[in-house]
């Protein structure tokens, strides 16, 4: 299941540079602020899927969450100035809020997916 969710959030955070308010931003920004963490997302999710599939995905399970908490920390962090430019009226909320939340949802999915596939420490010991 987090796989599937993790296909819908890898495409919604391609999304914002195609599609909604624009921002003042290069190409090459937005490309690497939305489309690699993106990539990456659909990316590991997909070979989830594939390692599920065949039966191996259980040594996999936490290290793709972890790859996914480094795409959602990436676009977080190359957000945050944004969302203190719009803090100082130098930046639109609604294109702040538009381009900024789905860093937010796949920082939350990856976390969500290394909690759950964490290995538990060993006892006695």
């Amino acid at each position: 299941m987090l796989a599937g969710l993790g296909l819908v959030v890898g495409s919604w955070a391609l999304l914002p540079p195609y599609s909604g308010p624009p921002l003042n931003t290069a190409d090459m920004v937005e490309f690497v602020d939305h489309v690699v963490p993106g990539v990456v997302v659909i990316a590991i999710s997909v070979a989830s899927l594939l390692l599920a599939r065949a039966g191996r995905a259980a040594g996999a399970r936490f290290p793709a969450g972890l790859g996914i908490v480094l795409a959602g920390f990436w676009m977080v962090a190359t957000h945050l100035p944004l969302v203190l430019q719009a803090t100082r009226q130098q930046a639109p909320w609604g294109a702040t809020i538009y381009h900024s939340l789905p860093g937010l949802a796949v920082l939350a999915l990856g976390v969500a997916w290394a909690v759950i596939y964490r290995t538990p420490a060993p006892e006695g010991g």
